[in-house]
C-alpha cells in the first residue's frame, strides 16, 4: 500500500513538473521557409472572398440600451439598477460601432464600410447593433443584419468577458479588451455575406439605389419597387442609364455619400479624442464592475438566506409550544435578521463603487463640429449633432433638387 501510494505521488510529481515546462517543441530554422506565426495579429482568422460584387455597409451608431418606461420614457430607477451610466454608454454606443467598422474593414470582403448616424443611410447592408450590457468587465450586444430590402440575414446576441488581470500586461495596455466581441462580430457578417451568391447581392444593390431614387422622386421611381405586408422590397424593373431625372438624382447621392465619408474623419477623430479617457475608465472600472458582480452575488445569496431564517423563525415560533421550539424560532430569526443586515452593508458597497465609476464616466462626451457643404453652387450650413446635421443636408438636397427639377416653381 505504502508502495502504491509512493507510484501515485511520483506520477503526480513527474505530471507537475512536465506542465510547468516551455510549450517549445520544435527549434531552429524551418526548411519551408520564414515564419510569420510569432508577428502581432498573425492569430487572428484569415479570410477569403473570391466574390466579384463588393456591398456597402452601414453601421449606424449602436442602440445604447436605456431602459424606458410605458411613455417612452429613459427609465431613471433601472438605470442604478442596471449600473448605467448614461454618458458612458453614449460615448460606447458611438465607439462600438466605429470598432465594428474597423473589424469588419480587415476582411477585406465589403465595399465601403461607414459609421451612420442612423438607418436612414443609402447602403447595401446594415449592421443594427444594441448594447445590452457594458461594465467594463462584461459587454453583451444584439446585432441583427439587415439588407437594402428590408430581409434579415441573421440576429446573434455575443458576449465576452475581460480578465481581472488583462491590464497587468504592458504590451496589452494599447489593445481594447473588448475586441474579441468586435471580432466575433465582424466573422459573423462574413459569414451570412459569403453565404449569398453574387446575383443576389446585385439585387439588393439595384433596390439600394431605387430606394434612394423613389426618396427624391417617388411619382418616377416609386414603381420600380414592391413592398410587401413585411415592408421588404422587390424589383419589378429598372429605369434606363439614360434617364436624366435619374441621372441628377445620382448626382444628389454622391453629395450624400460625400457627406457620409467626411464624417468618417469626425468619427476616427471623436474615437481618438476619447480613447485615452475611455481606456483609463476600462482600467480603473474592470475591478470595481467585478467587485460589485461578487458583492451581487453575495447579497442575493444573503438575501435569500435571510428570507429562509425569518419565514423559518415565524413557523417555528407558530408550530412550537416548547421551550426549544422557541430557542429555534429565535435563532432562525436572528440568522436571518443577521443575513438581511448583510445585504444592506453590501447594498452600501455597490452604492459607493457606482459613485466611482460615475466618476470616471461623467467627463466622456461627444462634440460634433458645424460644417459647410456646397453643392451645385450653393452652399448648405449644418449644425448640431451628426445625426441633426445628417438630417439638414437631406432635407437641404432635396429642396436643391425639387428647384432644379422643376425651375419654374417657387419654393
Amino acid at each position: 500500500m505504502i508502495f502504491f501510494g509512493l507510484l501515485v505521488f511520483l506520477s503526480g510529481c513527474q505530471s507537475t513538473s512536465s506542465n510547468q515546462l516551455s510549450r517549445v517543441t520544435t527549434v531552429g530554422p524551418s526548411i519551408s521557409g520564414p515564419s510569420n506565426a510569432s508577428l502581432k495579429g498573425t492569430s487572428e482568422k484569415p479570410y477569403s472572398y473570391d466574390g466579384r460584387v463588393f456591398m456597402d455597409v452601414a453601421i449606424p451608431v449602436f442602440d445604447p440600451g436605456f431602459p424606458l418606461t410605458k411613455n417612452g420614457q429613459i427609465d431613471d430607477e433601472e438605470m442604478v439598477e442596471q449600473d448605467i451610466w448614461p454618458q458612458v454608454r453614449r460615448l460606447e454606443a458611438n465607439r462600438f460601432a466605429i470598432e465594428t467598422k474597423k473589424a469588419l474593414a480587415k476582411t477585406k470582403a465589403f465595399g465601403a464600410i461607414s459609421v451612420t448616424p442612423d438607418a436612414s443611410s443609402s447602403a447595401d447592408l446594415f449592421i443594427i447593433g444594441r448594447i445590452n450590457h457594458s461594465d467594463a468587465e462584461v459587454v453583451n450586444i444584439g446585432v441583427r443584419v439587415i439588407d437594402a430590402s428590408n430581409v434579415i440575414w441573421g440576429e446573434k446576441t455575443f458576449e465576452h468577458q475581460v480578465s481581472e488581470g488583462f491590464f497587468r500586461d504592458a504590451l496589452r495596455q494599447n489593445e481594447d479588451p473588448y475586441g474579441p466581441v468586435f471580432r466575433d462580430i465582424a466573422n459573423y457578417v462574413f459569414r451570412l455575406m459569403v453565404k449569398r451568391s453574387d446575383a443576389e447581392k446585385e439585387q439588393v444593390q439595384q433596390i439600394a439605389d431605387m430606394r434612394y431614387a423613389a426618396m427624391y422622386s417617388p411619382e418616377s421611381f416609386g414603381a420600380y419597387l414592391n413592398q410587401n405586408r413585411k415592408q421588404q422590397f422587390s424589383l419589378n424593373g429598372l429605369p434606363s442609364e439614360q434617364d436624366l431625372m435619374f441621372q441628377r438624382i445620382e448626382q444628389v447621392k454622391a453629395k450624400d455619400e460625400q457627406f457620409v465619408d467626411n464624417l468618417q474623419t469626425n468619427y476616427e477623430a471623436f474615437y481618438a479624442e476619447t480613447n485615452e479617457a475611455y481606456r483609463t475608465y476600462q482600467r480603473e472600472a474592470l475591478p470595481i464592475a467585478a467587485e460589485i458582480r461578487r458583492k451581487k452575488a453575495q447579497r442575493t445569496k444573503a438575501q435569500a438566506w435571510a428570507a429562509v431564517g425569518i419565514i423559518g423563525g415565524v413557523l417555528l415560533s407558530k408550530n412550537s409550544d416548547s421551550t426549544a421550539g422557541n430557542i429555534g424560532a429565535a435563532v432562525a430569526t436572528a440568522i436571518g435578521a443577521y443575513n438581511l443586515a448583510e445585504a444592506v452593508q453590501q447594498n452600501k458597497a455597490i452604492g459607493a463603487q457606482r459613485e466611482m465609476l460615475e466618476e470616471q464616466g461623467q467627463n466622456l462626451d461627444i462634440k460634433v463640429t458645424p460644417q459647410v457643404v456646397e453643392f451645385n453652387d450653393q452652399t448648405i450650413e449644418l449644425s448640431g449633432t451628426a445625426k441633426e446635421q445628417y438630417v439638414q443636408l437631406r432635407q437641404k438636397l432635396y429642396e436643391i433638387y425639387q428647384l432644379e427639377a422643376t425651375p419654374d416653381t417657387a419654393l
